[in-house]
């Protein structure tokens, strides 16, 4: 299969992202219910990944942890240093709804982090075999979906239009494509760089969800949690 054909699926996996952001500009996120339930969805999206698929890819192609260990730490770290450098100060309504639109946007490059050394996985697939490649692309574009509702909601709670949210969630999703290419063209890259990528993006992902989206501690953000991790669980 050639690079062009390659990257076509790797873009097509990646705007399963932008999906998800149509759907998020179509929930009633108004309702506090179905705001508290999405955002609950979207934690446990992130950390089934992250502890499904994620950390246990970079260990197997690192065979060990240290590479995955260190990504870990530098995906929090980065997260935590933007999330900080964006922090509103404060209760007014236009401010909490900047809170909002923040919070959209660090979601957005959690998974620009993620998306990345995915699509390396998928540019490798095909290096190896086509077989591959189509069982990790559909993996990615099975998963994207519901990371662009993760996207989204926070932005159309915080007054986004729709077309500002679709833009944002097709730009995450395009940086898939990029690492396919990458992935193709190397065919063998350093897998313990592959692996720290992988941590990185778990990392950033974790804290995202344990400050952002699982916060609520209600009812309706718990089991969109446990609805999230048990759908990344079955299509691991």
């Amino acid at each position: 299969m050639g690079l062009a054909q390659v990257i076509l699926i790797g873009a097509l996996a990646g705007l399963a992202t932008a999906a998800g952001g149509l759907i998020a500009g179509l929930l009633p996120i108004a309702n506090e219910k179905c705001f508290s339930a999405v955002f609950g969805f979207a934690g446990g999206v992130m950390l089934g990944l992250s502890l499904f698929q994620l950390m246990p890819e970079g260990y197997f192609f690192a065979r060990g942890v240290t590479a995955v260990c260190i990504g870990f730490i530098i995906g929090i770290g980065i997260i935590a240093l933007l999330s900080t450098l964006l922090n509103g100060r404060g209760i007014n309504e236009n401010e909490i709804n900047h809170d909002y639109k923040k919070t959209g946007l660090i979601i957005a490059l959690a998974l620009a982090l993620h998306n990345f050394p995915e699509g390396i996985a998928i540019g490798v697939g095909f290096a190896g075999g086509n077989n591959l490649g189509f069982l990790i692309a559909m993996a990615m574009f099975l998963h994207n979906v519901p990371e662009g509702i993760g996207i989204g909601a926070p932005l159309k709670k915080g007054g986004s239009n729709f077309a500002y949210i679709l833009l944002l969630t097709t730009i995450t999703g395009l940086v898939t494509p990029c690492g396919t290419a990458l992935g193709w063209l190397i065919g063998r890259i350093s897998m313990s760089v592959l692996a720290a990528s992988m941590g990185m993006a778990a990392g950033a992902m974790v804290f995202v969800s344990l400050t952002k989206l699982l916060k609520y501690r209600d009812s309706w953000n718990n089991l969109g949690a446990f609805c999230g991790i048990l759908l990344t669980f079955i299509i691991a």
